[in-house]
């Protein structure tokens, strides 16, 4: 091959390079943060066609370039909308491949730019730019074994190190003008720096050089600004990652510090309940015996109706429910006693599912929560007839679904997809809500709040492996 052939050859792995580098970045940040689509394979390879389509346009128009004169769009400006195109790409792959919000997907995708970034700024660009200039003309076939070999290397480290800092999906599922602003800002000056590091590096370097015509000093100083140049992308891809390092973790402290909060209101909850359950069983222990007593003189229809009523006060001992699941069942046994005591019905069928899947914290938070808020609801009703819960599940495949009803009467509104809170302690009450809607969009699923009288219905979609 000629010297020619070479160059041609190198412009196209340079180009497949950064795509799918890319590429391959956003997906080391998005893998384990959300559950994949049902159609994952297909937009999967629907996202690969495209990036290789865009890889193979840009040679293809440098070359065309080269024999036909395009005025109407140059090759620099077709650069630029290219290197746009390229990295709107990657923010796609997140939002089609994987189920989980903007904010999210956007979080991810900076990340992984910035990665890519730092690669192509550090590694690639100071290598072969600065520190041996020439070395991609004089030895074609090495300069592609090597960019590949720090690529993968370099890509690999983030997914052994950087990528386990940011497993949990922590950012607001409703994205707010204040954030998308943020990551706008973010990626317009990341792109804007890269495209005059490339531009400084690729273009005026070259007529610099001439200028100067070999100058030993010129030439130091030529040195110093290709160096500024290639890293200034670099430098800006650190600290947009460092300022999103500090973004993920403030609210990921946030959210620990909103589970304390809940985890501290249901203790309080349930030592209330087991007092309350203790105090219900002595009463209810003091009458059987007096009635049992009575028993001994009592004959006839009488002695048959008392018979009935002490059958009656044992079933609140035979509430113990049977789900598969220790943890479940004895949250459904209490909350069982919780109703019988406040003139409650409460049906329950949760057995058929794999509640093993799911962890106990979020079963307890899930289910504890939609009962609690539930009770509340009913209790304000004379009617003990409408003093009704239904708790019921189902599973299709990986697919759970979890519903929690209620008798319901007026109207209610709704924000953010959630009603607003009926309680007087308004924070913990929307706070168990917004923690039921995090550990299903955590578990690819999510909560559907409906109310139309005379039902109130709380679903958790729920995927687990």
């Amino acid at each position: 091959m000629t010297a020619a052939d070479w160059n041609i050859a190198c412009d196209w792995f340079d180009s497949f390079r950064f795509v799918f580098s890319v590429l391959a970045a956003t997906w080391i940040f998005a893998r384990g943060s959300a559950t994949r689509r049902t159609r994952y394979s297909l937009w999967l390879s629907i996202i690969m066609a495209v990036g290789t389509l865009l890889a193979i346009a840009n040679p293809l128009y440098v070359g065309l370039g080269a024999v036909v004169s395009l005025s109407w769009l140059s090759q620099s400006n077709f650069v630029r909308i290219w290197i746009a195109t390229v990295f709107l790409l990657a923010l796609a792959a997140i939002k089609l491949c994987r189920r989980t919000s903007w904010t999210n997907a956007m979080s991810r995708w900076m990340m992984g730019l910035c990665v890519e970034r730092f690669i192509t700024s550090f590694v690639h660009n100071w290598l072969f730019l600065v520190i041996v200039k020439d070395f991609e003309a004089d030895h074609p076939l090495a300069y592609m074994g090597i960019s590949l070999f720090a690529y993968v290397m370099f890509l690999g480290a983030a997914a052994l190190w950087l990528a386990p800092l940011f497993v949990r999906d922590v950012m607001p599922h409703t994205p707010g003008r204040a954030m998308c602003l943020l990551y706008a800002l973010g990626f317009v000056g990341l792109y804007v720096v890269t495209n005059a590091s490339m531009g400084i590096s690729e273009s005026y370097i070259g007529t610099l050089r001439s200028l100067i015509g070999g100058d030993a000093e010129g030439e130091r100083l030529l040195g110093f600004i290709l160096y500024f140049s290639t890293g200034m992308a670099g430098l800006m891809a650190v600290l947009i990652f460092l300022f999103q390092y500090a973004i993920y973790h403030t609210l990921e402290l946030q959210q620990e510090s909103m589970l304390l909060e809940v985890l501290a209101e249901q203790k309080s909850r349930q030592f209330d309940t087991i007092s309350a359950n203790i105090d219900y069983i002595n009463r209810k222990s003091h009458d059987l015996k007096h009635q049992i007593d009575a028993l001994e003189y009592m004959e006839g229809s009488r002695r048959s109706e008392l018979v009935k009523e002490v059958r009656e006060s044992l079933t609140v001992y035979d509430a113990t429910a049977n789900t598969g699941n220790d943890a479940l069942d004895t949250l459904i046994t209490e909350r069982n006693f919780f109703c019988a005591r406040n003139n409650i019905r409460m049906t329950c069928s949760l057995a058929g599912c794999d509640w093993s899947a799911i962890d106990v914290v979020d079963l307890y938070t899930i289910l504890g929560n939609a009962l609690d808020n539930a009770c509340d609801y009913v209790m304000r009703f004379d009617d003990v007839d409408k003093r009704v819960i239904s708790v019921s599940a189902r599973q299709r495949g990986k697919l759970i679904v979890l519903s929690v009803d209620n008798h319901f009467e007026g109207e209610l509104t709704m924000v953010d997809g959630l009603p607003e809170t009926t309680k007087t302690d308004t924070f913990a009450h929307g706070l168990g809500l917004k923690s039921i809607r995090r550990i299903a969009k955590r578990y690819g699923g999510d909560v559907l709040v409906t109310a139309i009288p005379p039902i109130f219905t709380v679903q958790v979609s729920l995927l687990v492996k």
